[in-house]
């Protein structure tokens, strides 16, 4: 445990974020045969994969710091999942900085079940998390060897507005 912990102190003094914004759709955008949910608390869940997966990955715990889930169904089941956080500070573990984004809304820690990669699922996410009635911006961050991620995100079109690194 240590030693991850370690690793990923030094690996933040070397790796780059790149940071993306985009504003809420224009049009409404739907998809067929996939839904987008979203979920406050833990026990508006029903789904005991999901359930499970979040408590082992210690996920569960976000719902109590004002984060919000976003679960993207196809056909009814589970392929790509999200996090949301209404805010202006935010801290990038990856490179363990702090940023600062008036009125925004920030989308994290994305997860594409391996079954459905490379479907355009993580891009159909973004896009229906944008229908969001708003006037914040949408920030978004990749780290900058995330090439498939970074490819969802402009397909979802974001905009890169800015590279930020520990130093």
């Amino acid at each position: 445990m240590y030693f991850k912990l370690i690793i990923n102190f030094l690996l933040s003094f070397v790796r780059t974020i790149y940071l993306f914004e985009a504003k809420k759709n224009s049009k409404l955008i739907s998809y067929k045969n996939i839904n987008l949910s979203k979920y406050r608390s833990l026990k508006s869940i029903k789904n005991l994969w999901l359930i499970h997966y979040l408590k082992k990955n210690i996920k569960d715990k976000r719902f109590n710091q004002n984060q919000a889930l976003f679960v993207l169904y196809h056909k009814k089941e589970i392929v790509c999942l999200g996090w949301m956080y209404i805010g202006s500070n935010w801290i990038i573990t990856e490179i363990r900085k702090k940023i600062f984004k008036k009125n925004s809304i920030i989308l994290f820690d994305f997860f594409t079940l391996p079954r459905f990669r490379n479907k355009g699922f993580y891009q159909k996410i973004l896009s229906l998390i944008r229908n969001f009635n708003t006037k914040r911006t949408f920030i978004i961050y990749s780290l900058k060897s995330n090439k498939q991620s970074i490819k969802g995100i402009l397909n979802a079109k974001f905009k890169l507005v800015e590279k930020l690194k520990k130093l």
